[in-house]
């Protein structure tokens, strides 16, 4: 094994027994990840210059046994993992896994027997890229697999999402809605996931004008496209570096186990598309600069002042990481490192930093200002990041242990930052950088889009960094392959080279993986789309109920609450009540006390009971004044038409 994998694994080592430390040390989530992942970086650097520096040369014994720890400890993970996989609070439910709901004996035996078939195909494959009929056929079947995957994404009947109702879309929707008839941002109308309702708006403004389609199905056709966009920017990056067919189904069809295993009848937008679109397009930029040898500033600041428009968290991960792989670019140019490689850093985070988040404060003002706003302060600017409310601490849930995936999965991120972290470092003479300052940018941007996930440590959340994930895994299986055929060429023993049995264990380890979440995505296809037909996709039964509300309701009528903007936007009525979002109970308490005292003089208001319920409790007595003249009913979602008692 070489000096840097070897000190990859020392850091990997010391990473877990970190995490092991997770109920003794006193910090919350991220900041005891972040200490993880200093601790892993520091451990394989210091063993890195130590040994470096010793220029120690162990034994052929002492190499394979380097060789085969990695393995036995991967293997060992990999068993606890699927032993303590459900094993957590905030587990995926078991019974939507195939893992879980097969009997083992078959369920093992059809995934090694499905890999047995991959390592076969993959033994007959060529190291050259695909050309001719390969390439058509791999466009067409990307093409086929991002349309049959993008449509889970059109929901408009989000009362039958199966897996939250309004509770999840409300909270994505609310301000898109809002935005579309230009209500400013203020203290009384946020969004937690940023301010990407100022994109949506004008699309569906056109879509509104020009095709009479209404905002609440404008909103998931947008969403479908977007998410079509991002499958699409993934196929372009993974058909780069998988030059194998099998690599590239494998991990193409693998990015199918949320959608159809686990998000049937549903969706779930605050992961994807919204905190994936602009990784994937950052990640597809940065490729596309490799592929030329060629830098594109002005559409990178572009892209990265959008990204931080769109979601402002996602936004400062996409910044930091491409600033990073901008600075590698530049500073890995095979020389000692020094104090000008420092300045550089600054100079990038000036241009891929500070200038994108100037523009999208201009951006952001900008609408403010058009929509009859006030400039946004830095607090309500940086919501819901910077929050009087404390909501990102008071969101946090307790880490699983280290036999779940976030150990797995940092230490794969972690592993592949170092490895470029080692070259800018301590560089080899006569090593050429490659795509180094790429694998920089796919593990820094994959470490800080995890944060999402350790803060709340939903399992689901986890997917946050399946597309890039999934690229770097068939990195490592390519270049497994690639050590395969000049293996089987070479006819030498399989010790020969000690690092090769690393890499060939790898080859099976990350065929079985890739097989499993293909496997899982393919099987759970039909049965994902049935549930769709059955439930989110039944547009026309929402509309025949929104229909009576528009008959029933008078147009000029308040109207607030979970669902209720959905209602309204289906039937282009404003419900001229426009605050932050009522799912999550995430409405300040100081909004609903300004609600309850602009209904108090109003003849009639329309309401979800729900959310009265919640601001009653703060603010009671609204009801003394008002009864109910008509009660509404669709799919447990219960709404009310209030009247004033008339003196």
């Amino acid at each position: 094994m070489s000096l840097r994998g070897k000190s990859i694994f020392i850091g990997s080592l010391s990473f877990f027994c970190f995490a092991l430390l997770r109920y003794f040390i006193p910090l919350r989530n991220m900041g005891f990840f972040v200490a993880a992942c200093i601790v892993f970086v520091l451990a394989a650097v210091l063993f890195c210059i130590i040994s470096g520096r010793r220029k120690e040369r162990y034994s052929d014994k002492a190499e394979r046994i380097w060789c085969v720890l990695p393995v036995v400890a991967l293997t060992v993970w990999l068993i606890l993992f699927y032993i303590n996989e459900t094993n957590t609070a905030e587990a995926l439910d078991a019974a939507e896994l195939i893992r879980r709901t097969f009997p083992f004996p078959i369920w093992i035996t059809l995934m090694l027997a499905g890999t047995a078939v991959c390592l076969f195909l993959l033994k007959r494959s060529s190291a050259e890229k695909p050309y001719g009929i390969n390439k058509i056929v791999r466009v067409v079947i990307t093409g086929l697999f991002t349309i049959g995957t993008s449509v889970q994404f059109y929901a408009p009947n989000i009362f039958q999402d199966v897996q939250g109702g309004t509770y999840h879309s409300h909270a994505y929707t609310n301000s898109i809605i809002n935005a579309c008839w230009l209500i400013p941002y203020s203290h009384h109308m946020e969004s937690l996931y940023g301010h990407y309702a100022i994109l949506y708006m004008p699309v569906l403004k056109v879509l509104l004008r020009f095709f009479h389609v209404d905002y609440l199905t404008g909103i998931w056709i947008v969403t479908a496209a977007i998410a079509a966009v991002s499958i699409l920017l993934f196929a372009y990056i993974l058909n780069y570096f998988a030059k194998s067919n099998v690599i590239y189904y494998l991990a193409l069809f693998a990015i199918g186990e949320e959608y159809f295993m686990l998000m049937q009848g549903g969706v779930y937008m605050q992961v994807h598309p919204h905190r994936m679109i602009f990784p994937v397009a950052i990640a597809a930029l940065a490729l596309l600069e490799h592929r030329k040898q060629k830098r594109y500033p002005v559409l990178s600041v572009i892209l990265l002042t959008l990204s931080f428009v769109w979601s402002t968290e996602v936004g400062m991960v996409t910044m930091l990481a491409y600033t990073a792989y901008s600075w590698a670019w530049y500073a890995m140019d095979g020389e000692r490192f020094s104090i000008h490689k420092v300045g550089l850093l600054f100079r990038e985070l000036v241009i891929y930093v500070l200038l994108p988040f100037v523009l999208a404060y201009g951006v952001i003002n900008g609408y403010n200002l058009l929509a009859g706003g006030s400039i946004l302060n830095f607090e309500e600017f940086m919501f819901p990041l910077i929050s009087d409310r404390g909501y990102i601490d008071s969101i946090e849930l307790p880490l699983p242990d280290v036999t779940h995936a976030w150990t797995g999965s940092a230490v794969l991120f972690l592993g592949i930052t170092v490895m470029s972290l080692l070259y800018l470092l301590l560089p080899e003479k006569g090593e050429e950088k490659g795509e180094k300052p790429y694998y920089f940018l796919l593990g820094v941007m994959c470490l800080g889009l995890m944060l999402y996930y350790i803060n709340r440590p939903v399992e689901g959340c986890m997917f946050i960094v399946m597309f890039l994930m999934l690229i770097i895994q068939a990195i490592i299986l390519q270049k497994s392959q690639q050590v395969y055929l000049e293996w089987k060429g070479s006819k030498e023993a399989l010790f020969a080279r000690p690092q090769r049995f690393l890499f060939l264990s790898l080859r099976i380890i990350t065929t079985f993986i890739l097989f499993i979440m293909a496997f899982d995505s393919l099987y759970s296809m039909p049965s994902a789309w049935k549930k769709s037909a059955e439930t989110i996709w039944k547009r026309d039964e929402l509309a025949e109920f929104a229909e009576h509300i528009w008959i029933q309701i008078p147009p000029d009528a308040k109207s607030f609450g979970e669902g209720v903007p959905e209602l309204m936007a289906l039937i282009d009525r404003d419900t001229h009540l426009h605050t932050t979002e009522w799912s999550y109970r995430n409405t300040p308490l100081d909004t609903m006390e300004m609600v309850r005292k602009d209904l108090e003089d109003e003849e009639w208001f329309f309401c979800s009971t729900a959310s009265l319920y919640y601001m009653q409790c703060e603010y009671p007595g609204l009801t003394d004044h008002f009864y109910v003249h008509e009660e509404f009913e669709y799919n447990g979602a219960q709404f009310a038409f209030f009247r004033r008692i008339e003196e």
